[in-house]
């Protein structure tokens, strides 16, 4: 296969959402630079994503489809889409992310300029001027902090910060480390920056090439997030022991607010942290509803702190080796 030098490849999965699909498609016209192609990767859709895309927006865009008959995965979707492309560089995006103008640019600007391995990242951000239910906030808070440290120079970006709403990398140094591993359902994108960090890419991060993400994300879902990840980092350690993941975890969950500390000891049990969740969200949904913002999220962290570590708890209950396990939770 021959590679186009200076190609740019956009890689986006999708499924059963062509409304958000056609809007970070029609985002994608309005970029600075042109020369780019896009890969849709239908991951099992009931519909034909191909057919609801009108035709102006799939010829200005080369578009290329690329469907799955039965849903494989975000992980396994994006492996097809590098599969299908010639390009130098892959930006992957998501189908409910609205690119910025000089997104596309900016990515390539990155990752043309650095002579050794390299990944762009750059900032994933609520949509503006929307009011998002209360733990899709709280996840927006969230970022909005992480990104303001990675702008100030606080903290260098690195293999954590890898999420595939927004990143670019250069399609070689994706194919050495194998590209996604498909058996992780989620945490896919943090494995893989792993995996990358060790083949020896720099991670750099420019708020400007950034990502306005069109989140529906329900409560169940949300909740979910959290307790996979706990999983996650359990297989992750298991697969991976030399990144040292449950190590880094325990790590941060030492240094977090004492009182999240004092919440995981005086409800530590399995009945009373679904009780303390349920009252924490309850707190923090009327808070968001009052517009006491801040004060919500103090009760939202306590929902997503316990949520995880409960799931920890049980992941690691079923090691071999739970004793030293649980010790490290």
């Amino acid at each position: 296969m021959i590679v186009n030098d200076g190609a740019i490849d956009v890689v986006i999965p999708t499924r059963d959402r062509p409304e958000q699909l056609v809007t970070a498609l029609e985002a994608l016209t309005r970029q600075s630079r042109s020369d780019f192609g896009v890969i849709v990767v239908d991951d099992g859709s009931r519909c034909d994503i191909e057919a609801t895309c009108p035709p102006a927006l799939r010829t200005s865009l080369r578009i290329r489809f690329v469907r799955n008959a039965n849903s494989v995965g975000a992980g396994p979707a994006r492996n097809r889409g590098v599969e299908n492309s010639q390009a130098r560089y892959v930006i992957f995006i998501d189908d409910d992310c609205i690119a910025a103008p000089d997104l596309v640019r900016k990515h390539h600007d990155a990752l043309s300029r650095i002579d050794c391995p390299a990944v762009s990242l750059g900032p994933i951000l609520s949509v503006e001027g929307r009011r998002l239910p209360v733990w899709s906030h709280w996840d927006a808070y969230q970022l909005e902090r992480e990104y303001g440290k990675l702008a100030n120079g606080d903290v260098d970006a690195g293999w954590g910060h890898l999420f595939t709403g927004n990143v670019g990398v250069r399609r070689s140094d994706f194919l050495a480390v194998g590209g996604f591993d498909e058996r992780f359902p989620r945490g896919e994108d943090t494995e893989l920056g792993y995996r990358l960090a060790v083949h020896g890419c720099r991670f750099v991060f420019d708020p400007g090439a950034f990502v306005f993400h069109d989140s529906q994300r329900s409560l169940r879902s949300w909740r979910g997030i959290a307790a996979a990840a706990a999983i996650f980092d359990v297989e992750m350690q298991e697969r991976e022991p030399e990144s040292d993941r449950l190590a880094m975890m325990t790590k941060q969950l030492r240094s977090r607010h004492w009182a999240l500390r004092l919440t995981r000891k005086l409800f530590g049990g399995s009945i009373a942290a679904r009780c303390a969740i349920w009252a924490a969200l309850a707190l923090g949904s009327v808070l968001h509803a009052a517009r006491a913002d801040q004060v919500s999220f103090y009760a939202m962290s306590v929902v997503r702190d316990l949520t995880y570590w409960r799931a920890l708890q049980e992941a690691l209950a079923l090691r071999p080796d739970r004793e030293d396990a649980m010790e490290v939770a």
